[in-house]
């Protein structure tokens, strides 16, 4: 590991939050991520060195998941945070893993990639589709990132198996499922393609093999029940796709870029830019923000807010309002 990759680790341990009126030069924002090893971790240490780079102190504050720390964006007590689509509507709208608790200060600052969470098998499995998986140990319940059960449950209903085919293995998170399967407990796990705990369990297990999704129309009907925002893609091999051995069908739906309504729209403009005009440093701090595109970092997204400061960007440079299909 680089000093450069270590520098922006240490910078992830720490989380200092101050009053939102505090001058952007001297002010530190937090920006909340899951723990070392998530897609979300590795992201949002990009972000923050492009951030310190252009002048702005954003500092990594990690968690257990998603659900533990989007309500702290909400409620201001970290200014900025990463969570993607699915979970940010059921936020905004207070349904589903937010019944009855809706998160009304959350605002979007930028798409920020499309993000394939799959289903991994060992590469000498004889588990070879999604429906193979019936009477399988599957990781489920997902107590801190409870949005990874709904995408459990998508992903099953791909291959037109639900909850009652399968043998639940409950886990915390994301990286506990990849370690149940590590120890043998389980027979597949879910993570984000081309994050680095992939290439350990790769590494761990003698080799993984990523499960292709069916991307025919009925199929993919049964996953959008769950996951309305999915769309059907293909991935090639490549660096840093560990399990991908061919072109292989995927679904994938979009990692966001959050912030509390109360942040000031001079720091948030001042973020959008940023990543606007740097996404070849975004991409070298962390591979999968190749995905970045910076010509896509706004759509419609229904109930779902940017941010003023946000968008005052996107109309400097002509990406808003969103054009019809974005």
């Amino acid at each position: 590991m680089t000093k450069a990759r270590l520098g922006i680790l240490a910078v992830g341990a720490v989380a200092t939050v101050f009053a939102i009126a505090t001058p952007v030069s001297a002010q530190i924002y937090s920006l909340g991520t899951g723990k070392q090893g998530f897609f979300t971790y590795s992201a949002g240490a990009a972000i923050a060195k492009v951030a310190a780079d252009g002048g702005l102190n954003l500092r990594v504050k990690p968690f257990g998941g998603t659900s533990a720390y989007v309500p702290g964006v909400n409620a201001g007590e970290q200014q900025f945070g990463l969570a993607n689509e699915l979970e940010t509507h059921y936020a905004v709208t207070g349904e589903v893993i937010y019944k009855d608790k809706p998160q009304p200060d959350l605002r979007v600052v930028a798409v920020l990639t499309p993000l394939y969470s799959e289903f991994f098998v060992r590469k000498d499995s004889p588990i070879k589709t999604i429906a193979d998986l019936k009477g399988k140990r599957v990781p489920s319940d997902y107590a801190s990132q409870r949005v990874l059960d709904v995408l459990t449950k998508g992903s099953l209903a791909n291959g037109g198996l639900s909850y009652d085919d399968v043998q639940k293995v409950p886990v915390p998170n994301v990286v506990g499922g990849a370690d149940e399967f590590a120890k043998g407990n389980a027979d597949v796990f879910m993570f984000a393609l081309g994050s680095g705990k992939v290439s350990e369990v790769d590494a761990q297990v003698g080799g993984v093999r990523l499960l292709p999704v069916d991307h025919s129309k009925e199929a993919m009907d049964r996953l959008r029940k769950f996951i309305p925002v999915a769309y059907a893609t293909q991935v090639q091999p490549g660096k840093g796709n560990a399990g991908v051995d061919g072109p292989t069908w995927v679904y994938a739906y979009d990692y966001l870029v959050l912030a509390n309504s109360k942040v000031d729209d001079d720091v948030v403009y001042k973020l959008t830019k940023l990543m606007h005009d740097h996404k070849a440093e975004l991409a070298a701090n962390f591979g999968a923000l190749n995905g970045f595109d910076p010509k896509r970092m706004v759509k419609d997204m229904g109930p779902v807010q940017f941010h003023p400061g946000a968008i005052k960007f996107y109309k400097e440079i002509g990406q808003w309002p969103p054009k019809s299909g974005s």
